[in-house]
This record gives C-alpha cells, sequence and structure tokens, in this order.
C-alpha cells in the first residue's frame, strides 16, 4: 500500500511521520530506535509541536531509503520513490543472475560434499585396514 500525495499538496511533519508508521508498519517506539532518534522527539514532531532539524530528516532517510527525498524534507510529491522501467527491468536482470549463481553454488557445494563423503570413506577404511595390521597383544 503506497501513500501517494497530491504533487500540488504538501504533506505536513505530523501527517508525514503517520504515513511513514503506517505504511512501515511501525510504532514511534520503533521508529526512534530504528531512526535513532530520542521518542519525545519523535512524539513532538508528530503532534506538531516542533519543527524538526535536518538531522531528524537525515535519520529517517538513512533507514528507509525507499522515501522520496522530497516528500520527506519538504512533504511533495509521493511518498515512495517509485521504479522506473529501466530500474525495474535491471532489477529483474539481477535477480535472474543471482538464481543462476546460486544455482551453481549449490551445485558445487553439494559436489563438495560428495568429495568429503567419498574422502571420510577412503580415511575410514585407511583406519579399519591399519586396525587389522596392528598386532594385539
Amino acid at each position: 500500500m503506497l501513500f501517494l500525495a497530491d504533487t500540488n499538496m504538501i504533506t505536513s511533519v505530523p501527517e508525514r511521520l503517520e504515513q511513514i508508521l503506517k505504511h512501515f508498519k511501525i510504532n514511534q517506539k520503533q521508529l526512534s530506535k530504528l531512526a535513532d532518534l530520542s521518542e519525545n522527539t519523535i512524539s513532538n514532531a508528530k503532534k506538531g509541536k516542533n519543527i524538526p532539524n535536518i538531522d531528524f530528516f537525515n535519520n529517517i532517510g538513512r533507514v528507509f531509503t525507499s522515501l522520496n527525498p522530497k516528500w520527506l524534507y519538504m512533504g511533495e510529491g509521493s511518498m515512495i520513490i517509485e521504479d522506473t522501467a529501466d530500474e525495474a527491468s535491471k532489477n529483474s536482470e539481477l535477480l535472474e543472475e543471482m538464481k543462476d549463481r546460486v544455482g551453481l553454488m549449490e551445485k558445487e557445494v553439494n559436489m563438495l560434499r560428495s568429495q568429503i563423503k567419498d574422502k571420510e570413506e577412503i580415511i575410514n577404511l585407511l583406519k579399519r585396514n591399519q586396525e587389522q595390521k596392528q598386532p594385539t597383544l
């Protein structure tokens, strides 16, 4: 669910905070911990008691990288940065490439496991052979 603001409207700081909490399904306390901000600072900003400083917005932006900076700082535009078709295509290609790499790594891991099993069997055979050769006292 995206909260998209009308590009002609400016969203207030309290409204933006409320939308962030709802969109990311967190509460003020969780936002406080995630963004390294005091609960009091968030509470006051949400109530409109103060205008947060730049560090307030920077901390939130570092945690929630999908937030549109213009919306976060100024209340203008869409809340979430929307992927362009090119970015979506690149992401899809990267995903497929990663799937291929994971598949190759899984094959390599299975081959290595098989080699380890073979080596363990050889070691066990050598141990048994050694035990049979030792004279009993």
